[in-house]
């Protein structure tokens, strides 16, 4: 397993910070779109490579709003984002963690209905509860379109762009959506459940069609996560690590340490399925000392906690072989 972190803030202290806490590989956090040009691409890798952190993961990849929505330009953007996979295969990148929520919002239409909730020790956290949803939530003027259609707007794009991504030695892993609600702020939504991606994997075989397999997200769908390991073995080079309390309609996030989930319990799975990819602590609480300009969910001291805490799991529930094993 290969550690990772994001750096939504990537000032050289932080990136210092990750070497030295033995993060081996950097995610590129950009949840917006990446630069259509080669030596752009080429210039991030070049950051990370200068504190020691190969650039591997980019999340979330190119912009495919219009994709998403089959809006005018689909076809320029389709043919722009197969471009960028080849900047990125050429620069290194093996996976680009993208999702299929409408992207009518900074962060692709996560939803939250409270930002300042409580966890441990006050720590400040984000939570979800469907009765509290507004139309504040996510304020948009896009137009609704069929579920169905959405499921054609993502077949038609990964018939296009897979042939560039297995060219580029490129995995397109998809991120489920967050919360997994069908239908949300008058939009549909369709990564939401095991059926959704099962059916995604179904589209294509390539190992280029893949997903983010979002302990978070799964985990507020209410599913056996081991199992899920097992069932989507060898389909997933990506692994989002955070915990929740609650289910789908009403949760709260929490430090991995202190959620509903037995993590240990998921990192003994992962050993077990012989899981080689990349792991990246998720959203993770803020505590008193972190930097409030920091965005929410990404606030470094959390994840800095975080980060140790997943490099002990991995330590700690690997096999034994020897004596005393």
């Amino acid at each position: 397993m290969k550690l990772t972190m994001v750096a939504a803030q990537p000032t050289p202290e932080l990136l210092t910070t990750l070497t030295q806490l033995g993060a081996d590989y950097a995610v590129h956090y950009d949840m917006t779109d990446l630069p259509d040009d080669a030596d752009a691409i080429a210039a991030i890798a070049a950051r990370y490579a200068r504190f020691g952190l190969p650039w591997r993961v980019a999340e979330a990849g190119p912009a495919l709003d219009r994709i998403v929505l089959g809006l005018e330009g689909w076809q320029e953007q389709t043919a722009r984002y197969a471009r960028i996979l080849g900047h990125l295969g050429r620069a290194g990148v093996e996976v680009v963690a993208y999702n299929f929520m409408p992207q009518v919002s900074a962060d692709a239409m996560v939803v939250r209905t409270d930002l300042a909730a409580r966890t441990r020790g006050g720590a400040l956290t984000s939570a979800f509860r469907l009765a509290d949803v507004t139309a504040a939530a996510t304020p948009h003027d896009a137009l609704r379109i069929p579920a169905e259609a959405m499921w054609d707007n993502l077949e038609r794009f990964l018939r296009a762009v897979l042939p560039a991504a297995e060219a580029a030695g490129v995995r397109l892993a998809m991120h489920p959506d967050d919360p997994p609600i069908g239908s949300l702020c008058g939009l549909e939504r369709i990564m939401g459940s095991v059926a959704a991606f099962d059916r995604l994997l179904a589209i294509s075989d390539s190992p280029a069609n893949a997903l983010t397999l979002c302990l978070g997200c799964f985990a507020e769908m209410g599913e056996d996560l081991p199992a899920l390991l097992r069932r989507w073995r060898g389909r997933f080079p990506f692994v989002h690590v955070r915990d929740i309390r609650g289910g789908p309609h009403d949760f709260v996030e929490t430090f991995p340490d202190d959620g509903q989930n037995d993590l240990p319990a998921v990192f003994r799975t992962l050993h077990e399925i012989g899981f080689d990819g990349y792991i990246r602590s998720d959203h993770a609480p803020r505590v008193a000392c972190d930097d409030t300009a920091a965005p929410d969910g990404y606030a470094p001291i959390g994840h800095i906690f975080a980060l140790g805490y997943l490099r002990g799991l991995v330590q700690a529930t690997a096999p034994r072989s020897g004596p005393g094993a």
